[in-house]
């Protein structure tokens, strides 16, 4: 007897519920245009920053005296934080993403084929209640 593969089907949600999924979704790409628009910004002061130090560096000064100079310390922990945040906001849109998907009848499979994922972190991040950001 043949072995056949069954695919879940996909539970029906109300209209309302599909829309409160999409303003969650289109709220949560903001935060992540947004995220990734600073982050993009400061990584151009450090782009300028890095040539202006390697310029200072091929002059002939200490790397001690250049990492004074541009405050090496606080460029890594703004950029470090940025780059976090861009990572939870793309966690916080996929999941949204993923909610609406099932929302309109798509099953874990075809989500996780579409967006390069596997099926099991769908499946998680579909029955995980939505991230919220944390305010700062």
């Amino acid at each position: 007897m043949p072995n056949k593969r069954t695919v879940a089907k996909p539970k029906a949600v109300s209209p309302a519920r599909q829309a409160t999924l999409r303003e969650e979704s289109l709220r949560s790409m903001l935060e992540l245009e947004e995220s990734v628009a600073r982050t993009r910004n400061q990584l151009k002061v450090v782009e300028t920053t890095v040539r202006r130090s390697r310029r200072l560096l091929e002059s002939g000064r200490s790397i001690h005296e250049i990492a004074g100079m541009i405050d090496a310390a606080e460029a890594r922990s703004v950029t470090s934080g940025l780059m976090r945040e861009v990572q939870g906001a793309r966690h916080r849109s996929h999941q949204a993403a993923f909610k609406l998907a099932a929302a309109e009848g798509s099953t874990m499979a075809e989500i996780a084929r579409e967006w390069g994922v596997s099926r099991q972190l769908v499946s998680r991040m579909v029955k995980e209640p939505l991230a919220r950001r944390k305010k700062a």
